[in-house]
């Protein structure tokens, strides 16, 4: 008997709390999507942990007092909607809430006779329900012209914005989602795929920079992927909201873009107290990314908004005083930074003011960050271009002989390691360099040997490779293919040779000498050996020839 006048004054008693206290009334035609005003929607509770029953959560309601905006708000909130259901046909409706950061939600349905029913759990803790990206949602079935009361449980560590409830029937739900997840995923997809590319450039040229600009825009990535909800949707973790983890890794992806902008204009060379401030940057974020998961949540909230805050204006006017310093790879970084950094801006203030959004501010700032990462990429291969030319120029300038232009002891050193199969090596010297230079100064010896040089060069250039291994010797490197016409390409080297020095004598230099050795590979050891022979044998033409010999010793 006292067991069902209890529940009969609770079936009163909720009936009493359905028909005179609720937040707000929404009218379902089955076409229209329904927003609900925010003001005095939601009522802050007390209570740390999420109700365990409905009579707890209408009881925490009874005694709380509504609020004009959840935003900025910490700890629960509740509300209890009267929906009016005027389609005549059966429907599942999507309450979608705009609270990425849930940590629990709750929902019943409750109806006009009292009935209550429990919906499913929304938040991302304690649930294994899929998640959806920047919102959270769960499914209201009502039957024909069905109506009854909506009530709301959410608690989170913080509200950053406005916890705005609309109600959309199935067809509008799903193109509305259909698109927001698919952006996220190729913003996503597109700064992974970047991240990699940069990553694969730094295992081939193990330059630093390439490594910087991996975890900016890596770790950028992957920490608004986990801002917007959608990690918990590929990982479906229970235990903590994945979405924290965003905040956590943003100071990394900091730390990482400062070392990148450090690198990217060569700061420590040529701007050292721009280059110490990105490093204090770095120091400081890597410092807070370490703390933050031991720290309390409001302090770490509260700093990665500072990050924030300061990187927006360095980095863009960073990007401008490059600009202005004729570095031309800050166009693509200050078009990205400004395409990042003003969303990121708007981000932040919309945590702080109560704007209107048609768009979810963290789906701008994932479009914008993706477009800034395609920047920052080419901003780097322009940086890897420059690099390559000056590589090649420096690798050029190595490897050449300033007076000559031809082949210098590097480049013969590193042809003659390169050798594979059987070769024969020309050692020549220019006779009488001493006495021109001696009688007639260095600016006439210099001309000597570029002319020699460049005669050689002509006339040897179908058979082998010149070079100037000092002041005035050559080597002159030719691979032997067939080994059977060894002997007639000796031949014909030494022509070629006695007609440089013909031609040389024709162009103005009467004096104009060479004496030449030649040695192969089939006669010796080792190229050291082989070096050594045809320096032994030029030593003995210059002699036959000061002996009138006209013919070098040469052979096999």
């Amino acid at each position: 008997m006292i067991k069902n006048i209890l529940l009969f004054t609770l079936f009163v008693f909720s009936n009493y709390i359905h028909a005179n206290n609720v937040a707000s009334t929404a009218h379902l035609d089955g076409i229209n999507t329904v927003t609900l005003n925010e003001h005095n929607l939601w009522y802050p509770v007390n209570d740390s942990s999420a109700p365990e029953s409905f009579t707890e959560l209408t009881n925490l309601f009874t005694n709380a007092a509504p609020v004009a905006s959840s935003q900025g708000g910490r700890g629960a909130f509740i509300t209890a909607i009267k929906v009016i259901n005027t389609a005549n046909s059966h429907n599942t409706w999507f309450v979608n809430l705009h609270v990425n950061y849930l940590d629990i939600g709750q929902a019943y349905w409750q109806t006009e006779q009292g009935k209550v029913i429990p919906l499913e759990d929304f938040g991302h803790i304690g649930t294994e329900n899929p998640k959806v990206a920047h919102s959270q949602t769960f499914s209201l079935p009502l039957a024909d012209s069905q109506s009854g009361t909506l009530w709301i449980y959410i608690q989170a560590k913080v509200f950053p914005t406005p916890a705005v409830i609309n109600i959309y029937n199935q067809a509008n739900f799903y193109k509305k989602q259909v698109l927001i997840n698919n952006i996220t995923s190729i913003a996503f997809t597109v700064m992974i795929t970047l991240a990699l590319l940069a990553l694969f450039t730094y295992l081939n040229t193990k330059y630093i920079i390439t490594l910087a600009c991996a975890g900016y825009i890596g770790l950028h990535g992957i920490g608004w992927f986990a801002a917007s909800g959608s990690l918990g949707y590929l990982l479906p973790i229970t235990s903590f909201n994945p979405v924290y983890s965003g905040m956590i890794l943003f100071p990394f992806a900091i730390a990482a873009a400062s070392q990148f902008t450090k690198l990217l204009f060569n700061c420590k060379q040529e701007h050292p107290r721009l280059a110490n401030l990105f490093n204090y940057l770095s120091i400081f974020s890597v410092v807070i990314g370490l703390l933050m998961p031991f720290v309390p949540f409001t302090l770490s909230y509260f700093i990665s908004h500072i990050i924030a805050t300061i990187w927006i204006p360095l980095s863009i006017s960073t990007g401008i005083f490059m600009l202005r310093k004729r570095d031309f790879t800050a166009k693509y970084y200050l078009i990205g930074n400004l395409l990042y950094g003003l969303t990121l801006a708007v981000y932040v203030l919309s945590h702080a003011y109560n704007i209107d959004w048609y768009i979810y501010p963290e789906l701008i700032v994932q479009i914008a960050l993706a477009l800034d990462c395609l920047c920052i990429l080419l901003a780097l291969a322009e940086w890897l271009q420059i690099k390559q030319k000056e590589f090649n120029r420096s690798y050029k300038t190595s490897r050449v002989d300033p007076l000559t232009q031809i082949g210098n002891r590097f480049a013969q050193n590193e042809m003659l390691g390169n050798l594979q199969g059987h070769y024969s090596l020309t050692f020549i010297d220019l006779d009488n360099f001493k006495e021109i230079n001696d009688r007639l100064g260095h600016d006439t010896g210099d001309k000597y040997l570029v002319a020699a040089a460049q005669i050689m060069k002509k006339n040897l250039a179908e058979l082998g490779t010149i070079f100037r291994c000092g002041g005035d010797e050559f080597i002159w490197v030719v691979k032997i293919k067939n080994a059977q016409d060894t002997e007639s390409l000796l031949i014909q080297i030494s022509e070629l040779l006695l007609a440089s020095e013909t031609e040389l004598q024709q162009s103005g230099w009467q004096q104009a000498s060479l004496s030449f050795g030649i040695a192969t590979s089939f006669e010796t050891l080792n190229q050291s050996e082989c070096l050594s022979l045809a320096d032994q044998r030029m030593y003995q033409h210059k002699q036959n020839k000061k002996n009138n010999t006209n013919l070098p010793q040469n052979s096999l």
